[in-house]
Parts: C-alpha cells; structure tokens; sequence
C-alpha cells in the first residue's frame, strides 16, 4: 500500500528468456513514465520502493514445472553432476536510468541506480557419483538492496525507468520464458530549476 496519501502504485510486467545454459545476456525493459515527469513542467517523480517478483506461469516449461504456482525456481540446479566439484548459478535484477552495456557493472555504488537483487546459488558435490542428488549441500543467497536502502528520500526520476537483468548457469529454468512483475510506489513531486537543470546536464553527458 502507498504510505502518503499523494503516492501512487505503479505495476508493469516484463518477460526475458533463459538459453540452453541457463544464461541470459543483460536484457532491459522499460516502464512507462511519461504520464507523471514533464521537464518542461518540472514534475517528476520520487520512487520509494521497489518489489520484484519471478514467475514461470508455462505450464508446458522445461525443469521445475510448478504448474499449479508458476513460482520461480530459487535453485539454479539440483544436481552437480560431480563427486568432488559443486556448481553456481547467480541472477541479477536492478532498476536504472542508465542503460549500462552489461549487468556485470552494475552495483549499489554505481551511478543512477535505484535498487540491486541478486540471487546466488550453489550445489555441493553429489554423495552418488553425480546421478542424484544424494548428500548434497545446497545454499541459495538473495541480497536485496531497494531505494530505502540506497536513496532514504526517494529516487527522483525525469524518464522512464529502465529494469536490467542477467542471469549465469541458471539451468533449473533453462529454455524458459521467466516473468517478471514490478511495483513501484513513488511520489509525484515539483523539482527545482536548479536540480532539474542538473538532471538533465547529467543525462547529456551520458
């Protein structure tokens, strides 16, 4: 729910696809903004919160096949293969203003970022040569970074937002089509002649 009476709820879904490997290429979608930032008016937006959420709503997909949930597969792979090495598999997830060439720059310190997750996960060695999954460790990791976190007073917006991700050995949803829901809760607000110039002076430079 939006916490100030002057909030609004902004929901957007994007789809991105896993290859063979489980890996995915830095991938971008965008949500539409052009509804609540005007430069020449000075409004923009201050974006407070953001949720993410995956999906694999295919009842015909490829590996987990949760077809009652289309939940998401929080383990990148249930089965090493191996005896005597593990494997890893790692996912990451951002909202940006800034189109970065590939996911692998992206980090909480990186200029115009507004939220980072990453999922990492790791399969110990199978006890059964690799056959099952048989005494085998498994961790999966999520670090979650929102706007709370990186901008307490709210991320101001003058664009659209863009929502990067990339994905590493992935193999659980390998082939499949992921869904991914997004919700906002921002603050329309008025910005400065000052700080709008300085926005935009930023975005020429990029």
């Amino acid at each position: 729910m939006a916490k100030n009476a002057g909030d609004v709820i902004l929901r957007d879904r994007m789809q991105f696809d896993l290859d063979a490997q489980g890996n995915r290429t830095t991938l971008y979608g965008r949500i539409d903004l052009s509804s609540y930032v005007n430069t020449v008016a000075r409004e923009g937006l201050a974006i407070k919160q953001v949720y993410f959420q995956l999906r694999n709503s295919d009842l015909a997909a490829t590996g987990t096949g949760f077809a009652n949930t289309g939940c998401f597969s929080s383990v990148a792979q249930f089965i090493s293969g191996s005896t005597t090495s593990g494997t890893t598999g790692a996912l990451k997830i951002y909202a940006t203003t800034r189109a970065y060439e590939n996911a692998n720059e992206v980090a909480i310190g990186s200029p115009d970022v507004l939220c980072v997750q990453e999922w990492i996960s790791q399969t110990g060695p199978s006890a059964a040569g690799g056959t099952n999954d048989n005494g085998a460790s498994m961790v999966v990791e999520k670090y979650w970074y929102g706007p709370e976190d990186l901008h307490p007073e709210g991320y101001t917006v003058v664009s659209d937002l863009l929502i990067g991700v990339a994905a590493d050995d992935w193999l659980s949803e390998a082939t499949n089509t992921i869904e991914l829901d997004i919700v906002l809760i921002a603050e329309p607000i008025k910005i400065s002649t000052d700080r709008m110039n300085a926005i935009l002076s930023q975005a020429q430079d990029l």
